[in-house]
């Protein structure tokens, strides 16, 4: 160990007097309160935007194919057949959304209809094509009638209007209804998506019921929800989309489809850094009190050591050091108040939020190395810098004067 680095501990660790006492520790906790609100606020920032992030992305398409005026693909098929040859897609499914109101026991609601395809649809659709038998078709039909539609409806929604497992309600579906009508449809199961949005609209239908519930011939989707390998290159796998199927198609990637959400989530951590980052800056300043109070103490041991004929660096260097210290404390204090604290909220749940207003009801603190590291080197040189201008006045002490002085 150089004297420096021996004397800069040397001069931590020794007693001082009761305001630099009071410096140094106001230094440390201030400090050590901004890196952990950093923490704790970039982990909360994470937490809510991966959460959102898992949410949408589990109930909705990676990317979403439709035509430019939003009307039926007749040829869908063959489209969709196109879509499955390409690298990144995993699968794709044909769908619509119809806007509906649910008739309740307690109340009336407005839903949303979506159409879920079901692989036994697929086959029925190919093999008619293939084999018309007509007969079978009108049997099939008949048998079908008298069959119960089954819905799969949201917990929200099923919550507002008094409905569980089991029960039969009616629907009123709103598009392309001259005469509007009531149906009988029957509750298969209640599910939750974790999101409000979604839970307090959605109604899920298969394409079998749908066709019976509308009276139809055969479906017909509006919209292909398209599912990718790799969620990050879903908008390189849109652009491949837009080559193979042409102007004539709409190609949405769920990246720019939810880009004003996850733009305002950026901006807000964006703020949140730059802001606690100042009162990082603040307590940062209590290290040049707390320096500029070491100075003026030990101005007869620097008086000797520059006439033992220590260099004007070294003195320096000695200050630096010993602010670093300082900031060093206060950090790794920070460090573990924060993760303890991400880790007391998420144990705890503690963040628990309106899910009208803010569509999640509980969102878990999620720091990483990824962002925990860069706040410590902020705060860091944020110390250094409180070390500068203390060291160099240090530096700057006449030692002939100082000693006559005593």
């Amino acid at each position: 160990m150089n004297f420096e680095l021996k004397l800069a501990w040397r001069y931590f660790r020794a007693r001082r007097k009761s305001l630099a006492r009071f410096t140094s520790l106001a230094a440390i906790v201030g400090i050590a309160a901004g890196v952990a609100s950093l923490i704790l606020a970039q982990a909360l920032a994470r937490g809510f935007s991966d959460e959102m992030q898992d949410k949408i992305l589990a109930n909705t398409a990676h990317v979403s194919v439709f035509l430019t005026d939003s009307a039926e693909i007749s040829d869908w098929q063959l489209v969709k057949a196109n879509l499955e040859k390409l690298e990144n897609v995993k699968s794709v499914s044909a769908t619509t959304y119809e806007s509906a109101v649910l008739v309740g026991t307690q109340a009336m609601s407005y839903a949303v209809l979506k159409i879920v395809q079901s692989p036994k649809s697929i086959v029925e659709n190919s093999l008619q094509f293939q084999i018309p038998n007509f007969e079978s078709r009108i049997e099939q039909k008949l048998k079908n009638k008298d069959e119960l539609i089954e819905i799969s409806l949201g917990k929200e929604l099923a919550e507002r209007n008094g409905l569980k497992n089991g029960d039969q309600v009616e629907i009123i579906l709103l598009e392309n209804e001259i005469a509007p009508k009531a149906r009988k449809v029957h509750i298969k199961e209640i599910f939750q998506t974790g999101l409000y949005e979604y839970d307090a609209i959605w109604i899920y239908i298969s394409t079998d019921d749908f066709v019976r519930l509308k009276n139809l011939e055969n479906f017909a989707p509006t919209i292909f929800s398209v599912s990718v390998k790799d969620i990050y290159q879903a908008n390189k796998t849109a652009d491949e989309i837009r080559r193979n199927l042409g102007g004539e198609f709409k190609v949405v990637d769920w990246q720019e489809a939810n880009q004003p959400l996850f733009a305002a989530l950026s901006l807000e951590k964006r703020v949140a850094l730059a802001i606690i980052s100042l009162i990082i800056f603040i307590a940062a300043l209590n290290i040049t009190t707390t320096l500029a109070l070491l100075v003026g103490e030990r101005r007869l041991d620097i008086a000797v050591l520059r006439t033992c004929g220590v260099r004007t660096r070294s003195l320096i260097f000695i200050f630096l050091i010993e602010g670093s210290l300082l900031g060093f404390m206060g950090i790794f204090s920070g460090v573990i108040v924060g993760l303890l604290g991400c880790f007391l909220g998420n144990y705890f749940e503690l963040v628990n939020l309106s899910k009208e207003v803010y569509s999640l009801s509980y969102i878990p603190f999620r720091p990483n190395l990824e962002s925990v590291l860069p706040l410590i080197f902020i705060a860091f040189l944020l110390c250094l810098a409180a070390t500068v201008y203390p060291a160099a006045k240090a530096s700057q002490i006449k030692p002939l004067e100082n000693l006559r002085q005593q």
